[in-house]
């Protein structure tokens, strides 16, 4: 099995990622800040029922660190990483294999190769017009009887202030530039059903307040934000004074306003 990102890279040198988000050191470290805050207000690394995987696909593997806890979690599985791009990946345990290649591009493994296909908050990198794809593609892979889970953020907030509202319509512009439409993440459990699947929902309320998981997702979408500056300075004729005027100011608004960051859980079972 691969478990070195350079020889995953050898293949597909010329995929096209729309992923916006810097492949730096300190995006690497938000990226498993998130994956541990996200634990916390979950209670687990896995929603679907899954048992005794033989092969894990997780698309859009970023640093692989839920891939990680698959891996350590059904050490007899065959854990498959996907990214297109590999430069945030760290080591992974010897039962992943690394697979440098795009999910909108069509991945290069066997029909029904899966029985726990994830994917967690790639919705920022897939544009309106390749869900249809995206989706069966997904499905494609996953074995009868498998699982796929999808975990995505929408664009919205539930109790937003001024600020925060300004900041949506920021993100919401940056992304329309490349056809993508965050909202759409809200539709999931639609398209799932036009599929023929039967989808399972829970809707993720990220509390940006109050309780210690509320100070650990303040803390991370102040520092994705901040990752984003330089494109939103860039792409939207915004000033680095501006931005970061309201970002000092996000928190309180968002301790007085009582805000959370809506997101979404689908797990459906192929048949």
């Amino acid at each position: 099995m691969l478990n070195d990102p350079e020889r995953g890279q050898q293949a597909r040198p010329e995929i096209h990622d729309l992923y916006l988000l810097p492949r730096t050191a300190s995006e690497q470290d938000r990226l498993e800040f998130q994956h541990y805050t996200l634990y916390r207000l979950l209670g687990t690394h896995f929603l679907a029922p899954v048992e005794r995987p033989r092969v894990v696909l997780d698309v859009g593997t970023g640093t692989g660190i839920w891939a990680r806890e698959a891996a350590r979690c059904w050490r007899e599985a065959a854990v498959l990483t996907v990214d297109s791009d590999l430069t945030l990946l760290r080591r992974l345990p010897r039962n992943c294999q690394v697979i440098r290649a795009s999910l909108l591009e069509g991945l290069p493994v066997d029909d029904g190769i899966s029985d726990y296909t994830h994917q967690r908050f790639l919705a920022e990198a897939i544009p309106l017009a390749a869900w249809d794809q995206v989706l069966n593609e997904l499905k494609r892979v996953t074995a009868s009887t498998g699982w796929i889970e999808l975990v995505e953020l929408s664009d919205h907030c539930l109790n937003p202030g001024p600020r925060t509202l300004l900041v949506q319509h920021w993100l919401r512009r940056l992304f329309l530039c490349r056809d993508i439409q965050l909202s759409l993440a809200l539709e999931l459990p639609e398209l799932l059903t036009a599929l023929g699947l039967v989808p399972h929902v829970r809707r993720i309320v990220a509390p940006l307040w109050g309780s210690a998981i509320g100070r650990l997702f303040c803390c991370d979408v102040l520092q994705a934000l901040l990752h984003l500056q330089p494109v939103l300075v860039a792409q939207l004729g915004l000033t680095s004074q501006e931005m970061a005027q309201v970002l000092s100011e996000l928190p309180a608004e968002w301790e007085r306003y009582k805000t959370s960051w809506l997101c979404i859980a689908v797990w459906t079972q192929v048949h």
